[in-house]
């Protein structure tokens, strides 16, 4: 356990958009997701970016030209 000094303001707005019944779980849920976050741009920098063209195909055209009629 730790113990840290939050502003009250803060936290209680944290706890009103979250719906957590506590100052505990509200803590608890965004140091999560910073770190969530931390690691999808990790992951971006590493695998770079895609092209998203093979989603502009017809999915009916690619069904026929793979014989899944």
């Amino acid at each position: 356990m730790t113990t840290i000094n939050v502003p009250e303001d803060v936290l209680e707005k944290a706890m009103r958009v979250s719906h957590d019944a506590s100052a505990e779980q509200v803590v608890v849920k965004a140091l999560e997701e910073y770190a969530r976050r931390h690691d999808q741009r990790a992951l971006i920098g590493i695998l770079g970016t895609f092209s998203d063209d093979f989603m502009k195909e017809d999915p009916e055209e690619l069904e026929q030209a793979e014989g899944h009629e």
